[in-house]
Protein backbone atom coordinates (compact mmCIF):
# COMPACT_ATOMS: atom_id res chain seq x y z
CA UNK A 1 0.00 0.00 0.00
CA UNK A 2 2.46 2.21 0.92
CA UNK A 3 4.70 0.99 -2.74
CA UNK A 4 1.41 2.44 -4.01
CA UNK A 5 0.55 5.40 -2.43
CA UNK A 6 4.55 6.62 -3.14
CA UNK A 7 4.08 5.60 -6.87
CA UNK A 8 0.69 7.92 -6.95
CA UNK A 9 2.28 10.75 -5.55
CA UNK A 10 5.41 10.15 -7.87
CA UNK A 11 3.00 10.61 -10.73
CA UNK A 12 1.24 13.74 -9.45
CA UNK A 13 4.47 15.53 -9.16
CA UNK A 14 5.56 14.50 -12.14
CA UNK A 15 2.11 15.52 -14.15
CA UNK A 16 2.57 18.96 -11.68
CA UNK A 17 6.38 19.63 -13.17
CA UNK A 18 4.93 18.84 -16.75
CA UNK A 19 2.16 21.58 -15.91
CA UNK A 20 4.69 24.20 -14.60
CA UNK A 21 6.92 23.84 -18.20
CA UNK A 22 3.59 23.69 -20.27
CA UNK A 23 2.68 27.11 -18.95
CA UNK A 24 5.50 29.25 -20.61
CA UNK A 25 4.40 27.32 -24.21
CA UNK A 26 2.07 29.55 -26.75
CA UNK A 27 1.28 26.49 -28.23
CA UNK A 28 0.95 22.79 -28.13
CA UNK A 29 3.21 19.68 -28.30
CA UNK A 30 3.55 20.19 -32.23
CA UNK A 31 5.52 23.27 -31.59
CA UNK A 32 8.99 22.58 -30.90
CA UNK A 33 9.97 26.17 -29.59
CA UNK A 34 6.81 26.70 -27.50
CA UNK A 35 8.55 27.20 -24.46
CA UNK A 36 10.70 29.69 -25.69
CA UNK A 37 7.77 31.57 -27.53
CA UNK A 38 6.35 31.41 -23.85
CA UNK A 39 10.03 33.68 -22.63
CA UNK A 40 9.14 35.66 -25.57
CA UNK A 41 4.88 35.86 -24.79
CA UNK A 42 5.94 36.44 -21.03
CA UNK A 43 8.28 39.34 -21.70
CA UNK A 44 6.10 41.32 -23.18
CA UNK A 45 3.31 40.87 -20.52
CA UNK A 46 5.83 42.29 -18.31
CA UNK A 47 6.83 44.91 -20.23
CA UNK A 48 3.27 46.35 -20.71
CA UNK A 49 2.54 45.89 -17.18
CA UNK A 50 5.30 47.69 -16.01
CA UNK A 51 4.66 50.48 -18.53
CA UNK A 52 1.54 50.88 -17.67
CA UNK A 53 2.00 51.27 -13.85
CA UNK A 54 2.84 54.35 -11.74
CA UNK A 55 5.66 51.97 -9.88
CA UNK A 56 7.83 51.53 -12.45
CA UNK A 57 7.38 55.03 -14.32
CA UNK A 58 10.96 56.24 -14.72
CA UNK A 59 11.28 53.13 -16.94
CA UNK A 60 10.15 55.54 -19.61
CA UNK A 61 13.60 57.31 -19.67
CA UNK A 62 15.48 54.24 -19.53
CA UNK A 63 13.85 52.40 -22.49
CA UNK A 64 14.41 56.00 -24.75
CA UNK A 65 17.66 55.76 -24.16
CA UNK A 66 19.18 52.01 -24.13
CA UNK A 67 21.32 50.37 -26.02
CA UNK A 68 19.26 47.39 -25.19
CA UNK A 69 17.36 45.32 -22.64
CA UNK A 70 17.28 42.08 -21.05
CA UNK A 71 13.19 40.69 -19.60
CA UNK A 72 13.64 37.47 -17.04
CA UNK A 73 9.53 37.20 -16.71
CA UNK A 74 10.80 34.54 -13.71
CA UNK A 75 13.66 34.94 -11.43
CA UNK A 76 13.78 32.51 -8.74
CA UNK A 77 15.42 32.86 -5.61
CA UNK A 78 16.42 29.00 -4.63
CA UNK A 79 14.47 27.68 -7.08
CA UNK A 80 14.67 23.88 -7.73
CA UNK A 81 13.68 24.30 -11.71
CA UNK A 82 17.10 26.43 -12.31
CA UNK A 83 19.12 24.25 -9.79
CA UNK A 84 19.82 27.83 -8.04
CA UNK A 85 19.26 31.57 -8.28
CA UNK A 86 18.26 33.06 -11.71
CA UNK A 87 16.17 32.21 -14.29
CA UNK A 88 15.80 32.64 -18.42
CA UNK A 89 14.65 35.55 -20.73
CA UNK A 90 15.42 37.32 -23.69
CA UNK A 91 17.85 40.10 -24.96
CA UNK A 92 17.02 42.85 -27.22
CA UNK A 93 18.55 45.60 -28.60
CA UNK A 94 17.34 48.87 -29.80
CA UNK A 95 18.14 51.20 -32.34
CA UNK A 96 18.62 54.44 -32.76
CA UNK A 97 15.37 54.72 -34.86
CA UNK A 98 13.52 53.08 -31.87
CA UNK A 99 13.25 50.04 -33.65
CA UNK A 100 13.86 46.50 -31.85
CA UNK A 101 15.61 43.65 -32.69
CA UNK A 102 14.69 39.96 -32.37
CA UNK A 103 15.05 38.41 -29.60
CA UNK A 104 17.89 36.21 -28.44
CA UNK A 105 17.37 33.98 -25.08
CA UNK A 106 19.85 34.48 -21.76
CA UNK A 107 20.20 33.20 -18.43
CA UNK A 108 21.08 35.47 -15.36
CA UNK A 109 22.39 33.38 -12.62
CA UNK A 110 24.55 33.36 -9.33
CA UNK A 111 24.31 32.62 -5.90
CA UNK A 112 24.72 36.23 -4.98
CA UNK A 113 21.52 37.21 -6.58
CA UNK A 114 19.51 38.87 -3.28
CA UNK A 115 15.86 39.38 -3.55
CA UNK A 116 14.25 40.19 -0.50
CA UNK A 117 13.51 39.17 2.41
CA UNK A 118 10.27 36.49 2.24
CA UNK A 119 10.45 37.02 -1.80
CA UNK A 120 11.04 34.07 -3.54
CA UNK A 121 10.77 35.23 -7.26
CA UNK A 122 10.16 38.66 -9.01
CA UNK A 123 9.89 39.25 -12.97
CA UNK A 124 13.39 41.70 -13.69
CA UNK A 125 14.10 44.16 -16.38
CA UNK A 126 17.82 44.75 -17.04
CA UNK A 127 18.38 48.26 -19.44
CA UNK A 128 21.66 48.02 -21.08
CA UNK A 129 22.47 52.00 -21.27
CA UNK A 130 25.98 51.84 -23.32
CA UNK A 131 27.36 49.66 -25.69
CA UNK A 132 30.35 48.58 -24.07
CA UNK A 133 28.24 46.78 -21.60
CA UNK A 134 25.46 45.70 -23.97
CA UNK A 135 28.28 44.14 -26.51
CA UNK A 136 29.86 42.57 -23.47
CA UNK A 137 26.78 40.72 -22.62
CA UNK A 138 26.51 39.46 -26.50
CA UNK A 139 29.57 38.30 -27.53
CA UNK A 140 31.49 37.01 -24.04
CA UNK A 141 28.34 37.38 -21.43
CA UNK A 142 29.70 39.93 -18.46
CA UNK A 143 29.38 39.35 -14.46
CA UNK A 144 27.07 43.17 -12.93
CA UNK A 145 29.28 44.44 -10.50
CA UNK A 146 32.45 43.66 -12.25
CA UNK A 147 32.48 43.84 -15.99
CA UNK A 148 29.64 46.43 -15.66
CA UNK A 149 28.48 48.60 -13.12
CA UNK A 150 24.27 48.20 -12.08
CA UNK A 151 21.48 50.25 -9.84
CA UNK A 152 18.22 50.13 -9.60
CA UNK A 153 15.89 52.11 -11.86
CA UNK A 154 14.49 53.92 -9.13
CA UNK A 155 17.89 55.73 -8.33
CA UNK A 156 19.03 59.07 -9.49
CA UNK A 157 17.14 60.52 -12.80
CA UNK A 158 14.31 61.07 -12.58
CA UNK A 159 13.06 63.13 -15.47
CA UNK A 160 14.64 63.30 -19.23
CA UNK A 161 18.13 63.66 -19.85
CA UNK A 162 20.46 66.00 -22.28
CA UNK A 163 22.99 63.17 -22.02
CA UNK A 164 23.45 59.64 -21.75
CA UNK A 165 26.65 60.10 -19.97
CA UNK A 166 24.54 60.44 -16.36
CA UNK A 167 23.81 56.86 -16.63
CA UNK A 168 25.36 53.70 -14.99
CA UNK A 169 25.85 50.72 -17.63
CA UNK A 170 23.20 48.67 -16.49
CA UNK A 171 19.62 49.49 -14.34
CA UNK A 172 16.99 47.15 -13.18
CA UNK A 173 13.52 46.70 -12.81
CA UNK A 174 12.13 43.79 -10.34
CA UNK A 175 8.56 43.52 -10.21
CA UNK A 176 6.88 41.67 -7.10
CA UNK A 177 3.25 41.58 -7.47
CA UNK A 178 3.10 44.69 -9.51
CA UNK A 179 5.68 46.77 -6.67
CA UNK A 180 9.52 47.47 -7.57
CA UNK A 181 11.61 45.47 -5.60
CA UNK A 182 14.71 46.03 -3.95
CA UNK A 183 17.49 43.63 -4.85
CA UNK A 184 21.17 42.81 -5.33
CA UNK A 185 21.83 41.87 -8.60
CA UNK A 186 25.92 41.93 -7.91
CA UNK A 187 27.62 38.98 -8.76
CA UNK A 188 24.62 37.93 -11.15
CA UNK A 189 26.23 36.30 -14.58
CA UNK A 190 24.46 36.97 -17.89
CA UNK A 191 25.03 34.30 -20.22
CA UNK A 192 23.72 33.59 -23.64
CA UNK A 193 20.97 30.12 -24.06
CA UNK A 194 22.75 29.14 -27.39
CA UNK A 195 19.94 26.19 -27.24
CA UNK A 196 17.42 28.40 -26.54
CA UNK A 197 18.22 30.08 -29.60
CA UNK A 198 18.47 27.00 -32.13
CA UNK A 199 14.91 25.87 -31.15
CA UNK A 200 13.42 29.25 -31.57
CA UNK A 201 14.96 30.07 -34.92
CA UNK A 202 15.55 26.41 -36.60
CA UNK A 203 19.27 27.28 -36.81
CA UNK A 204 22.29 27.98 -35.38
CA UNK A 205 22.58 31.40 -34.79
CA UNK A 206 24.64 33.56 -32.27
CA UNK A 207 23.78 36.45 -30.20
CA UNK A 208 25.38 39.06 -32.31
CA UNK A 209 23.70 37.30 -35.55
CA UNK A 210 20.73 37.66 -33.75
CA UNK A 211 20.82 41.16 -31.96
CA UNK A 212 23.24 43.02 -34.13
CA UNK A 213 23.21 41.78 -37.87
CA UNK A 214 19.74 40.85 -37.57
CA UNK A 215 19.89 37.66 -39.64
CA UNK A 216 16.84 36.43 -37.95
CA UNK A 217 13.22 37.61 -37.92
CA UNK A 218 10.10 35.72 -36.14
CA UNK A 219 6.78 37.62 -36.77
CA UNK A 220 5.92 35.66 -33.28
CA UNK A 221 8.56 38.43 -31.40
CA UNK A 222 6.51 41.26 -33.38
CA UNK A 223 4.40 41.55 -29.79
CA UNK A 224 7.52 41.98 -27.87
CA UNK A 225 8.87 44.42 -30.06
CA UNK A 226 5.73 46.34 -29.91
CA UNK A 227 5.06 46.07 -26.15
CA UNK A 228 8.99 48.10 -25.72
CA UNK A 229 8.70 50.76 -28.25
CA UNK A 230 6.97 53.98 -27.34
CA UNK A 231 3.84 53.91 -29.32
CA UNK A 232 2.71 50.78 -27.34
CA UNK A 233 2.94 52.42 -24.19
CA UNK A 234 -0.67 51.65 -22.68
CA UNK A 235 -2.11 49.21 -24.68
Amino acid sequence: MRRFAAALLSLLLLGLLHGCYGAYGGGGGENPAHYEQGLVDKSAAVVRAMRSSPSFRPIEVYLKNARGVLILPSVIKAGFIYGGQGGNGVLLGREADGSWSSPAFYTLGGGSIGLQIGVQEAAIVLVFMNDKAFKAAIDTGLTLGADATVAAGTEGLTGEVASTHAFKDVYYFADVGGLFAGISLEGGVVHVREGLNTTYYGQSLSPRQIVLERRADVPAARLLKDALTVSAKGK
